[in-house]
């Protein structure tokens, strides 16, 4: 049997401009098939041709009780309703008043004629369909003209498969019965604007943007020195790693930022901050202590934010340069789980093979079969007692019997494992299994993880250590076993972003001076390209430098906000796209070139992009409008407000979830909108939740702003490029505006590939220009309906935005005189 989406996309398929059936064929394999199989209409509470002088209702939708719900008037699908053209005519459906929809001959005498019949019987609402087009609408409402009121106009049947949710929440049975009619259809007012999207109009939005010229030299050196450090490079490690130690010494004048530091959620739960030193802090005694005390059976955990070095960490620790006890009297295992397939049994084995493969390191198991059984002494000497008793040592039964044995104990991963273990025990050395990387992998799966290491150090009776993104930790099941034993969780803070590139850009200066590293990068004629790279990496330089007022260097510290590999990510990007002109400034005459703030966030923002797409960049849209039946330009805003509000950057404080809710439900009666807007900022790490949890849901109970919350709301949010670049990612209020934007945007691309740079500034400004005189009068209308008390924003955006508008007007003429 069809599930009720399957008959949606079915009916989708039908839509065709050969219209030839009857009005009772199109009843019947049409519009019946959509409101019993898809909008789960009962067939006995719809009644059909119902007397209502001085006709018959096609359609009679009631309730239970036999209230009327909706009338609907069906037509043949050869009467064609002509919806007049507009900016949302190519979307599946959108709100049209009804007074427009009657300049239609067909639209008003359907209209009129279910509309009679629901005044005689005393129903609000009502509808038309010829089968394709559906077109629902409110017969009255008090105190206003039903003409004035917004119907629902549906485009095509292809609505119901691609927008099915939507669909059925306003036109399903149990939705109807619910309200949803009240809401959706009505009043044109705040609560239920249509929302035009000027980038469903630019047909090039998603061109994409080459890289610069250079990008071919700067991707393997950006991929080696500026991702993952590499622990089987002990120079790079030497030289790059940054331990707590090392920024607490460099930085303590640094300027105030938010740490990312162990939330007291985490700490009342147990888990102990532990400082990144030589010993690897309380972390580290903990291993040495268990290895000392040889117990066994034990599990700690290893937290860390996204992108924090857990993984470094762990290797620097137990690999690269481990404390003197580690060193000498352990054997370490690391299990990496970065790119295993999301499965069980796959995960299982991957994590058993690891260890035995780094277990292995005398291979053992590569040697002979007599070797072998020294190693499997216990299961041999059973054996000949058992499987091999009576058989002559040198018979080939003898060897054939203990060739298959030796197969199978082999192919006995635990045993095997817990051979190893026991081998290095005898050498005096205690063994370490680490399980890394578990924290891309579902909820069920890092469970799976966390009893599998419990299984681990119950079999081979060693330490295992399990690294956690404290993201995770709020889902998990492990609450339970970290409370039963004490000391058992750890947590771990990133460094500091300057600290971080301050070191990887000093050793890529001394690598360019290297000739065999610029032979390998740029080839025998390197001399004019190791030029070029040498000016470039002093700018870097440069820009990181301590006590430096860098935007470069400003805008990857807030937004990494801990997430170390974030702002790597981001850096990367940065030397290799398009907008980034290198030679521009690597030929700067009288001293360095200096970044400037437009210079960084294009590059940053749409690396490889013409036009700025929210879910392809890593940087977000703050003022989007996230709920579609009553949302804000400025809900984004005002949250950030809220929670930067009197601060103090070094310890922000946390503010409850209903504290939030309450302001948003009495002062905008935008709850919805408040929690779409926390969904992306938790994921976008604008913001923090005291459990970790980053996405919004109801185990959310409080918030703080994070480095990236305030930089984002202070600084980058009335910047010229910042503006310009969402204007056209914003859903907007005003068709007129949204075609303004599309025009402009449509301009910039032509001006572009025309390579027309002073005309094109002027076209971008225009389009800043437009949005933000769009944005004015939207907070004007806000303040009239809500209060004039409300801390106005579109003034800073203002301000900034004419002081730049010149600045970069002057720099866009000079390099055209040049």
């Amino acid at each position: 049997m069809e599930s009720p989406h399957e008959v949606a996309i079915r009916i989708s398929k039908m839509d065709s401009g050969d219209r030839k059936f009857n009005e009772a064929d199109t009843r019947h394999k049409i519009i019946d098939q959509i409101l019993h199989g898809v909008l789960s209409w009962p067939v006995s509470q719809t009644m059909h041709e119902s007397f209502i002088s001085p006709g018959f209702a096609d359609y009679r939708l009631k309730r239970g009780n036999g209230d009327d719900l909706l009338f609907l008037e069906a037509k043949k699908e050869g009467v064609y309703f002509s919806i007049p053209k507009s900016f949302n005519s190519a979307k599946t459906h959108q709100f049209i008043t009804v007074q427009t929809l009657l300049t239609d001959a067909n639209i008003r005498a359907a209209i009129e004629q279910v509309r009679a019949y629901c005044m005689e019987e005393g129903c609000s609402f009502a509808g038309i369909t010829n089968g394709h087009e559906w077109i629902l609408f409110k017969t009255f409402e008090s105190g206003k003209n039903w003409r004035n009121l917004k119907a629902l106009v549906i485009h095509g049947n292809r609505y119901f498969a691609e927008c099915f949710t939507e669909a059925t929440n306003i036109l399903g049975y149990s939705s109807i019965k619910e309200g949803s009619l009240k809401t959706s259809l009505g009043s044109i007012n705040r609560n239920n604007r249509e929302i035009f999207y000027p980038k469903d109009k630019i047909s090039s939005y998603d061109h994409e943007v080459t890289s610069n010229g250079h990008a071919r030299e700067l991707r393997p050196l950006a991929n080696k020195y500026f991702g993952s450090i590499d622990v089987s490079e002990p120079v790079f490690m030497d030289a790059c790693y940054v331990s707590q130690r090392d920024y607490e010494n460099a930085f303590s004048n640094f300027r105030l930022i938010i740490k990312d530091s162990l939330t007291p959620y985490m700490a009342d739960r147990g888990i102990q901050q532990s400082d990144d030193n030589e010993k690897g802090g309380l972390f580290g005694n903990r291993i040495a202590k268990s290895l000392k005390d040889k117990k066994s059976g034990e599990v700690i955990v290893l937290f860390g934010g996204k992108g924090a070095g857990k993984s470094t960490f762990l290797r620097k620790l137990l690999y690269h340069n481990p404390p003197q006890y580690l060193s000498k009297y352990s054997r370490v295992a690391i299990a990496d789980l970065l790119n295993t397939p999301e499965e069980e049994t796959k995960i299982y084995d991957k994590i058993w093979s690891e260890i035995i493969r780094c277990l292995d390191v005398d291979g053992l198991l590569e040697t002979d079969r007599a070797s072998l059984l020294q190693l499997f002494e216990d299961r041999f000497e059973l054996a000949k007692k058992q499987v091999l008793f009576g058989l002559a040592e040198t018979s080939e039964a003898f060897n054939i019997a203990l060739n298959n044995l030796v197969e199978a104990w082999l192919c006995d991963k635990k045993y095997v494992a817990k051979r190893l273990v026991f081998y290095w025990k005898l050498k005096h050395k205690g063994c370490v299994v680490a399980i890394d990387n578990t924290d891309q992998l579902p909820h069920n799966l890092q469970d799976f993880c966390f009893t599998t290491s419990q299984e681990i150090s119950d079999q081979l009776g060693c330490l295992v250590i399990i690294s956690m993104r404290e993201e995770r930790f709020h889902a998990s099941r492990i609450h339970g076993t970290l409370d039963a034993y004490q000391n058992s969780g750890f947590h771990i803070s990133s460094p500091v972003a300057q600290a971080v590139f301050e070191k990887r850009i000093k050793f890529v200066q001394l690598m360019l001076e290297d000739r065999k590293f610029c032979i390998e990068l740029f080839g025998e004629q390197f001399d004019e390209k190791a030029r070029v790279f040498k000016t470039l990496f002093r700018i870097f330089a440069n820009e990181f430098r301590q006590g430096n007022d860098s935007p470069l260097n400003e805008f990857l510290s807030a937004c990494a906000h801990g997430n170390i590999r974030l702002a790597l990510e981001l850096f990367r990007d940065f030397l290799k796209s398009g907008y980034t002109g290198v030679d521009e400034m690597v030929s700067a005459k009288g001293g360095l070139w200096k970044l400037k703030i437009h210079q960084v966030l294009k590059p940053v923002m749409i690396p490889y992009r013409f036009f700025y797409e929210e879910s392809q960049s890593s940087i977000p849209n703050l003022f989007q409008i996230r709920s579609k039946s009553n949302g804000s330009h400025f809900t984004g805003m005002r949250i950030l407000q809220k929670l930067a509000d009197g601060i103090d950057p070094s310890n922000p404080f946390y503010i409850s979830i209903s504290e939030l809710k309450d302001y948003f439900s009495e002062n905008f009666n935008m709850v919805e909108d408040l929690e779409k807007n926390l969904d992306v900022f938790l994921k976008w790490d604008l913001i923090e939740s005291n459990n970790r949890v980053d996405y919004y849901c109801e185990a959310v109970d409080s918030l703080k702003i994070t480095t990236y919350g305030l930089y984002i709301f202070n600084v980058l949010s009335s910047f010229f490029t910042y503006i310009e670049l969402v204007s056209t990612d914003c859903g907007i209020f005003n068709e007129s505006k949204a075609h303004e934007m599309v025009e402009l945007s449509n301009e910039d691309f032509r001006l572009f590939n025309a390579r027309k740079r002073l005309e094109r500034i002027r076209t971008r400004i225009a389009k800043a220009e437009a949005f933000i005189s769009y944005l004015e009068a939207e907070e004007e209308q806000e303040l009239n309906f809500f209060g004039p008390n409300l801390q106005r924003f579109t003034p800073k955006i203002r301000a900034s935005f004419e002081i730049e508008k010149q600045e970069v007007l002057n720099s866009a003429q000079k390099k055209r005189n040049r």
